[in-house]
């Protein structure tokens, strides 16, 4: 429970922390024009010895840079002026180790198993403790800080406060932990299917047919999409296809399915949003919103890295309660007066 707590503080501002890492690869000074996917792309290209671009990352803010994905890693250019600020190949980062311990203790299917457990597990200690808590009700804090009164009311007064956080987290955790096994209970109970994408037959390309450009391709996925910011376009160097990802405004819980799919012709292969998500989609959604706090944006986030720090001091103090003995400090007084305390 303390690892998930730790590493999920971390994930929950994994970009803002790899930004505060690594600033020169991306805050930039804005400026008066941004050059085309195309011109970042070719000279991304010319930059390591003629690679294809596999995908571009557009930044949402203009001080942000962008990022060039290529076959070994991830470029960092200034979209004003084409210059390279840096490539970060391929390779187990510091926060995707934060990550990999977060979804499964960076040991595989054993970790996974491990970490659905101690969610299930957490939903299971919450509700316990509010079962041992209700008949005192102790909300304040007593005693010296160095006293075994004191702990129990750390304990006792940090658990009840946080408790709708760390059930919300301890609860959606759970969801996602065992969401395979779930998910078709979810799809029942809102008596609905999940969302499929339909695709048109590629057709062979017509005589003089053009292949378009990424810049091109962004263009024709916005006739789809008009009110979304695209924050990647797939090449189809690499699965023959354009694939553009929307950020649609106030959506916090679904951005990965706002998808517009083209063949290298500009022919429309597919189109979804998250509007086009059945109930049970949309469940699963806000589940994985919910834990992450995306749902709310930055005060979401905000409260659910406090509400991990919460789960750090409630397992510190409950285990320093247990090694002085499992005995409350008010259990050899009579209800009435442990309720009046």
């Amino acid at each position: 429970m303390v690892v998930l707590a730790a590493t999920g503080i971390v994930v929950d501002f994994e970009p803002e922390l790899d930004r505060l890492f690594h600033p020169s690869l991306n805050f930039i000074t804005p400026g008066s024009k941004i050059l085309s996917l195309a011109e970042i792309g070719a000279g991304v290209s010319q930059r390591f010895g003629g690679e294809p671009v596999v995908a571009h990352l557009p930044s949402l803010s203009p001080r942000l840079s962008y990022h060039v994905v290529i076959s070994r890693g991830i470029v960092y250019v200034n979209q004003y002026t084409g210059e390279i600020l840096g490539l970060r190949e391929r390779g187990q980062t510091f926060l995707g180790y934060m990550r990999a311990l977060h979804v499964r203790l960076a040991v595989g299917d054993l970790g996974k198993n491990i970490v659905r457990c101690s969610a299930a597990a957490m939903v299971f200690s919450l509700v316990s403790g509010l079962y041992l808590w209700w008949p005192i009700k102790q909300v304040r804090i007593r005693g010296d800080w160095r006293s075994r009164r004191f702990l129990f009311g750390v304990h006792n007064s940090l658990g009840v406060f946080s408790f709708l956080f760390l059930m919300s987290l301890a609860a959606t955790g759970t969801v996602l932990g065992f969401e395979d096994q779930l998910a078709p209970l979810i799809y029942k109970l809102t008596n609905s299917v999940r969302h499929e994408v339909s695709f048109a037959a590629i057709q062979e390309p017509t005589t003089g047919s053009v292949p378009i450009s990424a810049d091109q391709a962004v263009t024709i996925a916005r006739t789809q999409i008009p009110d979304g910011l695209p924050y990647r376009v797939q090449m189809p160097k690499y699965g023959g296809l354009y694939q553009v990802a929307f950020q649609a405004p106030n959506d916090g819980t679904a951005d990965g399915n706002n998808v517009v799919t083209l063949d290298p012709y500009g022919r429309l292969v597919s189109s979804t949003r998250s509007s086009d998500l059945s109930t049970g989609d949309k469940v699963l959604e806000i589940n994985q919103a919910v834990h992450t706090g995306a749902i709310f944006g930055i005060p979401g986030r905000v409260a659910v890295a406090l509400a991990s720090a919460a789960v750090i001091l409630q397992v510190v103090s409950g285990l320093l309660l247990w090694r002085r003995g499992t005995k409350s400090p008010l259990a050899d007084r009579p209800m009435r007066e442990q309720v009046a305390t």
